[in-house]
């Protein structure tokens, strides 16, 4: 389940970086060369990754902003609901 888990995450960060990626080529003018390690910077600042990230995911890939909502925001929304719903469990018993 773990090996799992870890290959569903590095593939979410890989569409993530992308997104990002592109945003970066389309928003600032950047090659990819350029744009390949500003993103790596830039996804793991919270805030600033998510809205470049969306904006690529709207602009580049044509995507609704709520599936690009879904993929940056989805995980935090799936774990938030998990972990309610164990609290939720474990208080019963």
């Amino acid at each position: 389940m773990q090996a799992i888990l870890y290959v569903g995450y590095i593939i979410l960060g890989i569409f993530q970086l992308a997104a990002v990626m592109g945003g970066l080529e389309d928003w600032m003018g950047l090659h990819w060369i350029i744009a390949a390690p500003l993103a790596f910077v830039i996804a793991y600042i919270p805030l600033v990754g998510t809205v470049v990230g969306m904006f690529g995911a709207v602009t580049v890939w044509h995507w609704s902003w709520l599936q690009a909502g879904g993929l940056f925001l989805g995980p935090f929304i799936a774990i938030l609901i998990i972990s309610m719903v164990s609290g939720v469990l474990e208080s019963r018993r």
